[in-house]
């Protein structure tokens, strides 16, 4: 029998390059079934009445809930004696039981901290009026606890106590008027429609007009400002809410229409002669601006870890060296104060230097994912590392996403705004609730003046009492 032929170096090249070509059919169709699988999901979600919860999975080795270990108890103060209002006595003298006197009695103490039943206070203000014999003009007393003028049948007011309450639960706290109404007439008897509250808040928005021009003024003077924005409706239609944040000053914006997410608002917001960092995300609308920036970390972190499940295997590497460089860096910048300075200056200009490095060592071939990214990088190099040269630039853009948290909640139970008008006195009232919240000062003493003056003039926060 003879011996099968051998195969020559062509039939071999054809095996190879068949195999090869399997290999490249089941990874393409492994990829399309997930794809179809993440656009099925995205189809889902858009008709969803709710978004879906972030977090898919969880963590193996989740934070253990409450304090931390060691942590100070955070008790209530035992009230002194002076404090208390009624003492009430609770005998105890036999078994509930069994009916058998008790034995070893003796006293002990439990206190408890409750409201009184919430009356509305009524002022009655008699006041003087008379027509001057000059100007021929209607003149009439004001007393300094009166908030308006108004007299007739619009001479029922509200005091500044019930609407910069009804403000702060609605602008500060997201809670819709309607609810607002509801909790007045439960708890403190006091009869209310929606609409009083929204002509309030409207007087109290034109009064605080320049106090709000002074946050600006504030924010534009700042050192570092964090810059981050969200959608917003105007009567069904698409805006923007953004917010500007500083170490002390928070500024609420709300525009519509052609440029209401373009770098316009950002520019006009914080003016030419801006001369801090403007910390800020991966939108591109903030690349054109002629300001300092520092970019966000923790969005950089973020996006390598979706790539790890995106780009080849070979590539993982190049991540992995990534994530870890800037863990290292973001972690040597919490420790800037327990080094000597020539040791810090020496890691900084080390972590500088393995940056330039990473970008030096990727192939010239890339997936499109990680070439993205390389881009990306590449783009904005030198303001990813700012925060080590600058302590008081931040890592990450943490703050802006904190202080929009409050438009995100009141977005979702409120609805955002039915008009133009009421987006501005959103804008402006949160503002200054923030921003009083953050001084750690009293937003009723400010509300307080502005409603008893009825003068829209600037108010200095400083120097409002303490919260």
């Amino acid at each position: 029998m003879a011996a099968p032929l051998a195969c020559c170096s062509g039939c071999q090249t054809l095996r190879a390059e068949n195999a090869r070509l399997r290999q490249t059919l089941v990874e393409v169709q492994a990829e399309n079934a997930k794809l179809r699988g993440e656009l099925d999901e995205v189809r889902r979600q858009q008709q969803r009445q709710a978004s879906p919860f972030r977090r898919k999975e969880r963590k193996a080795k989740p934070k253990r809930p409450g304090r931390p270990k060691g942590h100070p108890p955070a008790l209530r103060a035992t009230p002194t004696p002076d404090r208390v209002d009624r003492v009430i006595d609770v005998p105890c003298d036999e078994c509930p039981e069994c009916h058998t006197p008790l034995y070893d009695l003796n006293t002990v103490v439990q206190y408890q901290t409750d409201l009184p039943p919430i009356t509305p206070i009524v002022t009655q203000f008699n006041i003087q009026a008379g027509r001057c014999p000059c100007c021929r003009e209607m003149r009439q007393g004001r007393h300094p606890e009166q908030i308006s003028n108004a007299i007739g049948s619009a001479g029922n007011t509200l005091g500044p106590v019930v609407l910069t309450l009804a403000a702060e639960l609605k602008h500060r706290l997201g809670v819709p008027y309607r609810k607002i109404c509801d909790f007045f007439n439960t708890y403190c008897d006091l009869h209310v429609c929606p609409a009083t509250f929204v002509r309030a808040e409207q007087r109290l928005a034109e009064l605080a007009e320049p106090t709000y021009e002074l946050l600006i003024d504030a924010l534009r003077r700042a050192h570092v400002v964090h810059a981050d924005e969200t959608g917003w409706r105007i009567n069904a239609v698409n805006g923007w809410l953004w917010v500007f944040s500083s170490k002390d000053v928070t500024v609420y914006v709300i525009r519509t229409g052609v440029g209401s997410r373009g770098h316009d608002v950002p520019a006009d917001l914080l003016g030419p002669d801006f001369d801090g960092y403007l910390i800020v995300d991966g939108f591109a609308a903030y690349d054109v601006l002629d300001y300092a920036k520092g970019r966000c970390n923790a969005h950089l972190l973020r996006r390598c870890k979706e790539l790890a499940d995106v780009v080849p295997a070979k590539e993982q590497k190049y991540l992995d060296l990534l994530r870890s460089l800037l863990l290292e860096a973001i972690d040597l910048a919490a420790r800037r104060d327990e080094l000597q300075p020539a040791g810090y200056t020496r890691r900084v200009q080390e972590i500088e230097n393995r940056l330039d490095a990473w970008l030096d060592s990727l192939p010239r071939q890339l997936s499109a994912e990680l070439e993205r990214l390389d881009n990306h990088i590449r783009a904005h190099r030198g303001e990813w590392l700012v925060f080590l040269h600058d302590p008081e630039v931040p890592p990450t853009n943490n703050h802006a996403e904190q202080m929009l948290r409050p438009a995100v909640i009141s977005r979702k139970i409120g609805g955002c705004n039915k008009t133009l008008r009421g987006a501005l006195v959103h804008s402006m009232l949160a503002s200054l609730m923030v921003t009083c919240k953050r001084l750690g000062r009293s937003f009723l003493s400010l509300a307080r003046q502005l409603w008893q003056t009825g003068e829209a003039k600037p108010i200095d926060l400083s120097t409002l009492p303490a919260a």
